[in-house]
């Protein structure tokens, strides 16, 4: 969504929000819309936790902490009108 909504050089859209579908579950929303209200656009995504082989695990982490220290894992504002989030 950072890159997105980067103001150099993403899209000219705002995060809106973001829910999940089937609460608890995989499935999610995210909804980006201009500042103007002149476009929006609707992210849907099925997030997949695939099991990390043995030989693999060492490789996955470094994946991770690399995203986290840009992302921050940083959380997604809900919906508006809903209260679940992801």
């Amino acid at each position: 969504m950072q890159a997105l909504t980067d103001p150099e050089h993403g899209l000219p859209l705002e995060l809106h929000g973001h829910r999940d579908l089937n609460p608890g579950g995989s499935l999610g929303l995210v909804l980006l819309k201009a500042p103007d209200r002149t476009a929006t656009l609707q992210l849907r995504y099925d997030r997949v936790d695939y099991a990390v082989r043995q030989d693999r695990a060492e490789t996955f982490a470094v994946i991770r902490r690399r995203v986290s220290a840009v992302t921050g894992e940083a959380s997604l504002p809900a919906m508006p009108g809903c209260s679940a989030t992801g």
